[in-house]
Formats: C-alpha cells, structure tokens, sequence
C-alpha cells in the first residue's frame, strides 16, 4: 500500500505543477522590483542625456573660437557674426541660441555666448582675444601676439548663460568668475 501511496502521490504533484502559473503575489513582486530600478537609473539616464545635450554648445564655443582665430589671423579683425565665419552651424538649435560680439576699443576681444533654452542644461560662455607682447632679447626686442581663449561653464543648469571669461594677458589664463572654467573645472578661474 505504501508504494501505491507514493505513485498517487508522485501522479498528483506532476498534474498539480503542469497547470501552475504564477500567483498574483508574485507578479506583483515582480513589478515592484522592476518599478525600483526604474526610480533609482532614470535620474542617471536623464543627467546623461543632458551632458549630451551640453556637449553640443561646447562644441559649437570651441568651433567658433579655433573660426575667430583663423579668421583674425587672415583678416585682421574678429568676425562681427556666426554667419561670416562660415561654419555652417545654426545661430540656434533646440537646446541653445548662440551670440557673437566683439568687444575692445580695436576690436581684440570676441565673445560668444550659448544661452540654453531649457531648465535642466547650464549655460556656456567663450572669449578670444589678441594681445602682443614685446619680448626684449638679447639681440634686440621681438614682438609675440597670442590669441589664447577660454571657455565658462554656468554653476547650475536653467536659461541663461554662462558668464564670457576675461583672460589675462600675461598668463593667458581665463577667468570665470563666478562660473566654471570648464577646461581647469575651478569656480572662479
């Protein structure tokens, strides 16, 4: 009798686990622990996509500078505007407008300026400016000009701009008072 009880009883759980599926407890606990991970990576996901979409203004402020650089060099002034500088990228985009000015009492500063569009991206600011330098050697004096630039990055995200750097003319370092420095990642230099 006991090895007939073992088959009846072998034959009722293989019938009992064919038809099973899974509870409504566990389906719930499943969802839980899918909407958990949700929480906890789309924050990290929606800063990544900002920092691609930031990486857009500083490619277009580092692509204007190296322009306004050439173009002085040829032409002995900054260009007034994106569009002779011939780039070939928008004034304004989804996430950013973008400004030129030049600036200096003999036009030796040009700055730009990335103004974002939306709360969540900060803002750019980027300056060129020329400035010669008498060097006294020891056959005679040689003039050196130099067009260093700098590149400032807003402290928080939201509309705006980032302040355009100030540089100094014998260090050739930028400024970014009271912003970033995005190439050194010091507040205020």
């Amino acid at each position: 009798m006991a090895a007939n009880l073992k088959v009846k009883l072998l034959q009722h759980l293989a019938k009992k686990n064919a038809n099973e599926g899974f509870t409504l407890v566990e389906l719930l606990v499943v969802v839980v622990i899918i909407g958990i991970l949700a929480a906890i990576a789309l924050p990290s996901f929606l800063a990544q996509t900002a920092k691609a979409k930031q990486g857009e203004a500083r490619s277009h402020l580092g692509s204007w500078a190296k322009a306004q650089k050439a173009f002085r060099t040829e032409n002995s002034a900054f260009a007034e505007d994106w569009t002779t500088l011939s780039l070939g990228l928008a004034t304004e985009t989804r996430n950013y407008e973008y400004d030129n000015t030049v600036e200096g009492d003999d036009g030796t500063q040009a700055a730009a300026t990335a103004t974002s569009k939306s709360e969540d991206l900060k803002g750019y600011g980027a300056a060129v400016i020329v400035f010669t330098k008498v060097i006294n050697t020891g056959t005679g004096t040689e003039i050196a000009v130099d067009m260093p630039d700098g590149l400032c990055e807003a402290l928080n995200p939201g509309q705006g701009a980032a302040t355009v750097p100030t540089i100094d003319t014998e260090t050739a370092e930028a400024d970014c008072t009271p912003d970033v420095n995005f190439r050194t990642g010091r507040v205020g230099k």
